[in-house]
């Protein structure tokens, strides 16, 4: 039988059972839950709100996109430092069996990808075939990811199984979190019509697997930091809304534990941006320099999302 990754539906094992299936490139995925169900009802509640009164998903058929970011920018911190997100998050990874005293997460990020290639930069950017690894993250990174929105294979998103393991070209070595944290991610409402941050991403052409992931309106679809994925192009007609956030095991980051770096030459390291989930507390600075690579520390060691509500210019 071929050594390829599955998905796992519905899965009855163990976190740290799910987390080592995790790091050799399998995906799970899982019916709503209550507890998720409430952390997109928070983040309805807020869309309607900013976008009112047009609907989210039609707004960007009846306001110039510069309005748009206008209302997202804001929108998206919002959500993010609300009161309840962090507890709501909290209460999404008991019910999904995690340990809350050893789980680590960053705060839950809104996406929206717009239809049609209205808004592809800055806030509302289309992500093109990367890792989360070539971003500087840590290898035991698990990705979780939560549509908010109705969700059909023209806006949904994509991995590539096969090359979980192979060595692609990609432009990592110009990534450092450290500058991107300190220009990057803050600036992300200037960019509108273009994108010239240094998002790493494939740089090569290749004849890709497409295994594309679908789910209702929250749903929840678990995958590596180290899968090669991207946003599926927008030609549904509507925006699509969703949430994603990541989290790390303790005992992995002390052991080293996770999938195999293969072809990442980022520097830094975004270990710092998690909080665990009882306490909200970081990981000391013994533990995080242990991941930290490129030796240098000229940039901004932990982002400030607030930032994010700037207005484009």
């Amino acid at each position: 039988m071929p050594d390829v990754p599955a998905i796992f539906v519905e899965s009855s094992v163990t976190d740290e059972e799910r987390r080592r299936a995790l790091f050799v490139g399998n995906t799970f995925t899982y019916d709503t839950r209550k507890s998720v169900r409430a952390l997109c009802d928070l983040a309805s509640g807020l869309i309607r709100e900013a976008f009112h009164p047009h609907d989210p998903e039609r707004a960007q058929f009846e306001l110039p996109v510069e309005r748009f970011v206008e209302i997202l920018a804001p929108l998206k911190t919002r959500f993010t430092h609300h009161p309840e997100a962090k507890i709501l998050l909290r209460q999404v990874l008991e019910e999904m069996g995690c340990d809350p005293a050893q789980t680590y997460f960053d705060v839950p990020k809104l996406r929206v990808v717009t239809s049609g290639g209205y808004l592809t930069s800055g806030v509302g950017y289309a992500y093109k075939h990367h890792r989360d690894t070539w971003y500087a993250c840590p290898p035991c990174q698990v990705n979780w990811w939560v549509p908010i929105s109705n969700i059909t294979e023209r806006c949904a998103f994509v991995i590539h199984p096969n090359y979980f393991n192979r060595v692609v070209k990609n432009n990592s070595a110009d990534f450092d979190a450290y500058k991107w944290n300190a220009e990057g991610r803050k600036n992300a409402a200037q960019f509108i019509n273009s994108d010239s941050r240094p998002h790493p991403h494939l740089k090569e052409q290749l004849d890709l697997d497409w295994q594309v992931l679908l789910g209702r309106p929250g749903s929840v679809i678990m995958f590596s930091a180290q899968h090669l994925h991207a946003t599926v192009p927008n030609d549904s007609g509507h925006t699509r809304f969703s949430i994603d956030f990541r989290t790390v095991h303790r005992h992995d980051i002390e052991a080293h534990a996770g999938a195999k770096l293969v072809d990442s030459a980022a520097t830094g390291t975004t270990l710092r941006d998690f909080i665990r989930a009882t306490d909200h507390e970081r990981f000391p600075e013994s533990i995080v320099e242990q991941y930290e690579t490129g030796g240098k520390r000229e940039g901004v060691l932990i982002f400030d999302p607030t930032s994010l509500g700037q207005q484009a210019k």
